[in-house]
């Protein structure tokens, strides 16, 4: 966990289909719902954060069509897009608005002493820009180096969240998953599983006994598997490519012959059984392309991944469901054209519990967050 500790609560205002939305966190999060409720639109709203971080929002705005693309029902309906992020150990707000040339701008503000949407009022220039303070009458006589210095403060918080999304679909005959990588790219594993082989020889290298869960794990869904390859190109120890060990031959394969399913599950076991896995784990419908059995095993490890850090999930499988309890469900419903987070209540499936798990008891629409 970093030294902001968990995220434990988020709003979010005007954010795509999020008209308004306060929504307590905990350490596992698992968001269900029917297809357009807006799980996806939460989710991508990490991606949007990171982005900011990162110092590269404006270029992705601009990718993803404008800031039209982001504000609910965009800017005719929606001037700004608020957030706030409560920790353990302190809280801080921003605004996201458009300035003059239809770039989003934003700025940050202490989420301790400014709260509502009331206290706001948007500078109407050209001078709006990253840095900049928006906030309160009584926040504006503030020292502006303090501001930046605010800023930068969160920039460095948010960096050490690291609140990237990890998205294993793309397992194709090109996917960055099946290239050669940088044997030295081991910082983290990349979201799209890009650097592999690299990170699975770090791991292998400097925290063995995980690397032999990982491996352990593999095998659970895939008995053929024996061991990874990873030995770096001898032609060029840069790089590295991801080779495996079939179970009674010593021939090496390729990570071309590995299924789209099992190449999945092993980015996933990666991610959930690192030895030192970032503060927030934000997966978007991780059981895609897994067999049943293999759902199974990773609520197991998404379970005690939670144990180490925050793990956020977005599914529509009710075999994943099945695994969890109703306290980590958040139900995701489309109501008046905007999307509504909540949790559950004991009193709406205490008399379903005996008999169904929460999957089966959401499949029946029991508990909203169906079509």
């Amino acid at each position: 966990m970093s030294e902001l500790g968990r995220l434990t609560r988020l709003k979010v205002e005007g954010f795509k289909s999020i008209r308004s939305m306060d929504l307590e966190m905990r350490d596992l999060n698992i968001l269900i719902g029917a297809n357009g409720a807006g799980k996806s639109n939460l989710i991508s709203f990490f991606k949007f954060m990171s982005k900011f971080v990162d110092d590269d929002l404006k270029s992705y705005v601009r990718q993803q069509g404008g800031v039209d693309r982001f504000m609910h029902f965009g800017r005719k309906v929606t001037d700004a897009i608020l957030i706030s992020m409560d920790f353990d150990v302190g809280s801080f707000s921003s605004l996201f608005v458009s300035d003059v040339f239809g770039n989003m701008a934003f700025s940050l503000f202490d989420g301790n002493s400014i709260r509502s949407h009331e206290l706001i009022r948007f500078l109407k220039d050209d001078a709006v820009r990253s840095g900049k303070f928006i906030g309160s009458e009584d926040a504006t006589h503030l020292d502006l180096m303090k501001l930046y210095d605010f800023e930068l403060m969160v920039r460095s918080f948010l960096r050490r969240f690291d609140s990237g999304v990890y998205h294993f679909h793309d397992v194709g005959e090109v996917s960055v998953i099946k290239r050669d990588c940088r044997t030295a790219d081991t910082d983290r594993l990349r979201p799209d599983g890009a650097n592999l082989a690299a990170f699975l020889r770090f791991i292998q290298t400097c925290h063995p006994r995980n690397y032999d869960d990982i491996v352990a794990t593999v095998r659970r869904v895939a008995p053929f598997f024996r061991d990874f390859i990873l030995k770096p190109n001898p032609e060029n120890p840069e790089y590295i490519r991801l080779k495996w060990k079939h179970e009674g031959t010593d021939d090496y394969f390729d990570v071309h012959d590995l299924s789209d399913g099992t190449l999945r599950f092993i980015c996933l076991a990666t991610l959930l059984l690192q030895p030192n896995p970032p503060s927030l784990i934000i997966l978007d419908e991780p059981e895609l392309g897994l067999h049943p059995y293999a759902v199974e095993l990773l609520a197991g490890m998404m379970q005690s991944a939670a144990a180490r850090t925050q793990v956020i999930a977005a599914t529509q499988s009710v075999t994943l469901a099945n695994q969890f309890d109703w306290q980590d469900l958040i139900i995701v419903d489309r109501v008046d054209n905007a999307s509504e987070f909540r949790r559950l209540k004991e009193s709406e499936v205490e008399d379903w519990l005996e008999h169904y798990r929460m999957g089966d008891i959401w499949q029946k629409d029991l508990i909203g967050g169906t079509p």
